[in-house]
């Protein structure tokens, strides 16, 4: 295990930062692997945070914003994976039945209708739709293809 100077730890953890928009916890693990106490780690990112560098408000809204190829549960299973606090994903990804249909719908249409509907289904499926958005994002493709 390194002993990094605070100074040095603090710099890693900018420049990872600046690279991607990380997450607290994201940033807090990357820390720690470095060879950081978990005592040095929280304060940098105390210190991230109140400087504004790492926010998992801005990491949510940017992460729902650019996954919407993803359903509701894969959302959300991917935030809290990433450290994001539940209450804030609640708050950021809430369920929207019509939305949902609607983005699933759009991704039936960008793969084309050469896609069979057990394919499409078990693609919808592995990107966290319900059964339920599914079944109907399949039956409004097939009705506006006829």
């Amino acid at each position: 295990m390194k002993d990094e100077s605070h100074e040095s730890l603090t710099e890693y953890a900018t420049r990872l930062v600046y690279r991607s928009e990380l997450t607290r916890m994201q940033l807090k693990r990357k820390i720690l692997a470095r060879g950081a106490m978990e005592i040095a780690a929280d304060r940098i990112c105390d210190e991230m945070q109140e400087t504004g560098l790492i926010d998992d408000r801005r990491y949510c809204e940017l992460f729902v914003s650019t996954h919407r190829e993803l359903g509701f549960k894969r959302m959300r299973m991917e935030l809290l994976k990433r450290g994001v606090e539940r209450d804030l994903v609640d708050r950021m990804v809430p369920f929207d039945l019509e939305d949902e249909i609607e983005r699933a719908e759009e991704l039936i249409r960008h793969w084309g209708p050469e896609v069979d509907t057990k394919k499409t289904w078990g693609r919808l499926s592995r990107r966290g739709f319900t059964f339920s958005v599914i079944r109907e994002a399949i039956r409004r493709a097939c009705d506006s293809t006829s």
